[in-house]
């Protein structure tokens, strides 16, 4: 494996703050690759509900009621069973972001939320 080199002019910051915090360096990095990763896989499964919302139109024609993967913006497995096509997309994909929805007569659905204080929608 290849070793991180982290540039001079970033290494003296994150001593300094991983000082603050009572850390070392090395949990202070792993911390920022870990929130640049889960913004990366959230980006890419945006990228994923435009596409399901852009292909929705020939799914719900084919596929109503069944769910669906979509990776890379395309249509890559179908199943009746949700937690079947889960297993086999984990199989094949891993950990990578694939979206997983049930196809149904509208591309997204409407939630409403009640605030706690009024239990008025918002």
């Amino acid at each position: 494996m290849e070793a991180i080199e982290v540039r001079p002019d970033l290494r003296q910051p994150l001593e300094q703050d991983a000082a603050q915090e009572s850390r070392s360096v090395s949990e202070v990095v792993n911390d920022a690759i870990e929130r640049y990763l889960r913004e990366r896989q959230r980006a890419k499964l945006d990228r994923e509900i435009a596409a399901y919302e852009t292909l929705h139109g020939k799914l719900k024609q084919k596929y109503l009621g069944q769910w669906v993967a979509v990776h890379d913006q395309q249509l890559v497995d179908h199943d009746a069973d949700g937690s079947a096509l889960y297993r086999r997309i984990r199989a094949k994909y891993g950990r990578t972001a694939v979206l997983i929805r049930q196809v149904t007569a509208q591309p997204s659905e409407e939630v409403w939320m009640r605030t706690p204080s009024t239990g008025r929608p918002v």
